[in-house]
């Protein structure tokens, strides 16, 4: 799922007033004569608001969730997902199916058929050529892609005409249909009659312009500050119903809350839980509410003393207070979890839940680990003090909020947390451009996980063939049994053959505590009423219909 998880940066809040402030002398005339409901709308013209800065504009260079959102509006995919989190053809003309022919008797044969008259903006077609070519360019170790799966399920493709895509699987691999080329980071298709024959990708002048087969354009971006999308005239559907996005980056949540109730944006999504109750009473705006496939959680890092303990694990977890944190950090309106798996999915098992709040327990854990406490209650082994460094993006009011429960708990129990906290480029950059979680720089990590693929398939993020660098399993857990089951829970196509094994991977986190989830997040989005077709999704993007966006 990728993640993804955080975000934001720190930069030109006050140029984001003066530019709202200048564009409002003619808001209420326009508005007025269109006859939209609030006269701070400007018909045609829709004013987003983002807490997190993009760390690039190739999809293929960054693991940001919110670059995701982006690439909806920019790039196309074979498919993409619906409000429903079910996946729908894009540029592929159906989703692979065994009925239609798409899927081999097999199940290692996948064709996908591509629509004949979708262009890149510049107008040359996109064909099969590009998606093979975007597969090479993931596949391509030059490149700094945050990780290669399931495209490294791939043993070749075949294109044998414009429109025919053929990819031989290694093996079966159950969610490889509705994840190969999905839309979004690592799956967007690139052009190749624009990047054919560079080396590698890092840093080619497309990254801070990239051209694609969106629905919009890029016509500007100042990083940190704002990118400027136009209505793309050789859409495939058409041409979108808006004319310019204004995608303002606002570094913080309450700035952004601010925003909202001066009415200078139109959007503002991901809004925090602690938000929520003051959004409803913003005139103008509806506030939707999605149970959504992305989990809050903390990852472990197993590979760094004393977290390599599973004894210290444990202790931490039972020293945690994840009610707590879920009743007064996310307001209770999210739904508690401990593993990956939603809720939502075939493969959840409702027997796995969060450790109970017990100091005691944890404090037993901890001396038989050899940790203990010392007169002013502090826990120390030969000498040394038990302390634990704790990261999280900075200007996120909610995980800012958990970090001080966390260190409140934890100290309680005679461990010292020490917060370090980074801007969202920096720590969600991939392990080539130097991530600090990609190269387990981090003790604890707070941050979320999307789901880019609706699929209780976790091999990405938690298979021990998954480190960094080849993967993004930031927990640094190998455990061989989970692989194992990974690898047969993908081999079946149906639902019922593959529960039993992520039932088996999800109690064996609960034992080895890699991570934990506090909650499984609801999409909270301020939304300007003038705004139509805005149907805010439970996986991948509440982006993923902005053609059919309206005001």
């Amino acid at each position: 799922m990728v993640e993804m998880g955080p975000y934001r940066r720190l930069c030109s809040c006050c140029l984001v007033v003066i530019v709202a402030s200048l564009v409002g002398c003619s808001k209420v005339e326009t508005a007025a004569q269109h006859g939209v409901k609030n006269a701070w709308t400007i018909p045609g013209v829709l004013r987003i608001g983002s807490y997190e800065d993009l760390d690039n504009l190739n999809p293929l260079l960054t693991t940001q969730a919110f670059v995701t959102d982006v690439a909806q509006m920019v790039f196309s995919g074979l498919i993409d997902f619906d409000d429903h989190a079910n996946p729908v053809p894009d540029v592929a003309l159906a989703l692979p199916t065994p009925r239609n022919g798409g899927i081999s008797a097999d199940g290692k044969t996948i064709t996908y058929h591509l629509r004949k008259d979708v262009t890149f903006s510049d107008g040359v077609p996109l064909t099969s050529a590009d998606v093979r070519f975007t597969w090479q360019q993931i596949m391509n170790p030059n490149n700094n892609v945050g990780y290669r799966y399931p495209y490294d399920q791939v043993a070749s493709i075949d294109t044998p005409d414009a429109q025919t895509v053929v990819v031989h699987l290694k093996a079966p691999k159950a969610s490889f249909v509705s994840a190969f080329m999905r839309n979004g980071n690592i799956g967007s298709i690139l052009p190749e009659h624009l990047l054919k024959g560079y080396a590698d990708l890092n840093r080619v002048a497309y990254n801070n312009r990239p051209i694609g087969s969106g629905p919009f354009v890029i016509e500007s971006w100042e990083p940190g500050t704002l990118l400027v999308l136009r209505a793309n005239p050789r859409y495939w559907r058409g041409p979108p119903k808006l004319h310019k996005i204004e995608y303002r980056i606002i570094p913080s949540q309450n700035t952004l809350l601010t925003q909202v109730m001066s009415h200078n944006i139109d959007l503002y999504y991901d809004a925090p839980e602690v938000q929520y109750a003051t959004l409803e009473t913003v005139g103008g705006y509806r506030i939707t509410r999605v149970p959504n496939m992305t989990y809050e959680h903390i990852d472990f890092n197993c590979r760094r003393p004393p977290l390599d303990d599973v004894r210290v694990r444990r202790a931490i977890a039972y020293g945690i207070d994840w009610k707590k944190l879920a009743d007064d950090v996310y307001f209770g309106l999210d739904t508690q979890g401990m593993a990956d798996t939603p809720p939502m999915l075939f493969a959840y098992d409702p027997s796995v839940t969060p450790y109970p709040h017990d100091p005691v327990r944890a404090g037993a854990l901890l001396d038989a680990a050899g940790w203990r406490a010392g007169p002013d209650g502090m826990r120390r082994k030969g000498g040394d003090p038990l302390r634990i460094d704790m990261v999280t993006t900075s200007g996120v009011t909610s995980r800012l909020k958990a970090e001080e429960l966390i260190q409140q708990d934890l100290r309680a129990i005679g461990i010292a947390v020490d917060i370090h906290n980074y801007p969202a480029n920096l720590l969600f950059a991939t392990y080539g451009n130097g991530g600090v979680i990609a190269h387990g720089k981090f003790g604890l990590s707070l941050y979320a996980w999307e789901y880019t693929n609706p699929d209780p398939d976790d091999t990405n993020l938690m298979g021990p063939q998954s480190l960094p660098p080849a993967g993004e399993n930031y927990t640094l857990y190998a455990d061989a049994d989970v692989g194992q089951w990974q690898r047969l829970g993908e081999s079946h196509y149906e639902h019922a053959q593959r529960r039993p094994y992520y039932v088996l991977i999800q109690r064996r986190f609960h034992d080895a505590v890699p991570f934990h989830t506090i909650v499984w997040r609801s999409n909270i989005d301020a939304v300007n009423r003038d705004l139509h077709n805005f149907k805010p999704a439970p996986a991948v993007s509440d982006f993923w219909n902005a053609w059919e966006w309206q005001i």
